[in-house]
């Protein structure tokens, strides 16, 4: 291929192709730039000048660590007078390195197995080889919607460890300060709610078979007894301890949002004093709910089904809708969404109303209650009590 000048992008540059003799792709926008393709298929970043009359070849950087853009924003400084060596464009791939380093280090090992995952199994596939100053907002977004035909939630999630590590990079200093995250500004894909909750009827009949397990000393049924209760996360029972249930409280040393406190209603209470005086070794630092060899929450798992065959719940009930029906049940009693998202331990109330199920009889209760209101001020008591009734007499005569 001859010497050509084009108006270059990142995918001619690619597609250029080495030949027996090298030769030079020269950029429209930018005269003084040019791609030079080497027989070995190097590619280089060169800007010409003339000094003292003399033509002037300076090299700049390589191909594809540093692309287009910032070989043009490298050339009009080289050509302004800073000389300085032009800092290699780094790859996503580096950068995801550097990214668990500095920041995902610091999550809980739940966290950063499910960090890790999206990025070894989504975002290095699609992204690792590209120089993070190269990547398109249209790359992200055919990327985004290929991802979430298949799962979107996930495709919700990867986009997030996304745009952050790209926000961290420019944090770093890794991309110019006035550089644009293509990632910010998408719109995520619309959680489908997959969760339920159980009417009062079918807490009745749950109650009963986990009392009864529970007294015969299951630990299994305690463990769902407990979930029902106090509206907590699987995990955060499981390695609940008996020094930290508190007379009115459980302390989490370890919940998903960071340690906190869960008060405690008086039949939780109830429930906690009872099964302390059912275990022999509730004392000390053991934890409360204890399974031996058995992997917790297989065994939880295992009982569930069976529980929930035996109390004639929905086969699509999960463990996890018992905290939802916490959730529910308070608000339908009155609670705020702002307290029930601090029993939860949510931090952001949209996540708290995301569980909050209402029953067909409490929305009954609200209109009817908001229609009276309505009725009132358009139509006072007063006047419905004076008003003449709608009923005609019949004239038998007439």
């Amino acid at each position: 291929m001859a010497n050509l000048k084009t108006h270059l992008t990142d995918a001619i540059c690619s597609r250029a192709r080495p030949e027996t003799r090298e030769y030079a792709l020269r950029d429209e926008r930018q005269p003084c730039l040019s791609l030079r393709v080497r027989p070995s298929g190097a590619k280089t970043w060169e800007v010409r000048e003339r000094s003292n009359g003399v033509p002037v070849r300076s090299t700049l950087g390589t191909f594809p660590s540093m692309g287009v853009k910032a070989a043009r924003m490298a050339a009009v400084a080289f050509l302004a007078g800073d000389r300085r060596p032009v800092r290699r464009s780094v790859t996503f791939r580096e950068l995801c390195a550097q990214h668990e380093l500095r920041h995902a280090a610091n999550l809980k090992p739940s966290g950063l197995r499910t960090y890790r995952t999206y990025v070894r199994l989504q975002l290095l596939p699609a992204f690792g080889a590209s120089p993070i100053d190269a990547i398109t907002r249209r790359d992200i977004v055919c990327w985004f919607e290929r991802y979430g035909l298949t799962s979107p939630g996930g495709a919700n999630r990867a986009l997030g460890i996304l745009s952050q590590m790209l926000t961290s990079a420019q944090r770093w200093e890794m991309l110019p300060p006035d550089w644009s995250n293509p990632a910010v500004g998408i719109r995520l894909n619309r959680r489908r709610a997959i969760g339920t909750f159980l009417s009062k009827p079918q807490m009745a009949r749950l109650g009963s078979v986990l009392a009864r397990r529970s007294h015969i000393g299951c630990p299994a049924a305690g463990v769902l007894e407990a979930l029902l209760l106090t509206g907590c996360r699987v995990g955060e029972i499981l390695s609940l301890r008996w020094e930290d249930v508190r007379p009115d409280r459980l302390w989490l040393r370890d919940s998903k949002t960071g340690a906190r406190d869960v008060p405690l209603g008086t039949a939780a209470r109830r429930f906690f004093t009872s099964y302390r005086r059912r275990r022999t070794a509730a004392r000390g630092r053991h934890k409360v709910f204890q399974f031996g060899e058995a992997v917790p929450y297989e065994r939880v798992r295992t009982v569930w089904l069976s529980v929930r065959k035996e109390a004639q719940l929905p086969g699509t009930l999960r463990i996890h809708d018992l905290r939802h029906s916490f959730a529910s049940h308070a608000i339908m009693a009155g609670e705020s969404l702002f307290t029930v998202s601090r029993l939860l331990g949510h931090k952001r109330i949209q996540t708290t109303a995301r569980y909050a199920h209402l029953a067909d009889d409490t929305l009954r209760a609200s209109a009817e209650r908001i229609g009276m209101l309505i009725l009132d001020q358009v139509e006072p008591p007063t006047r419905r009590r004076n008003a003449p009734s709608t009923q005609t007499k019949t004239d038998g005569g007439a």
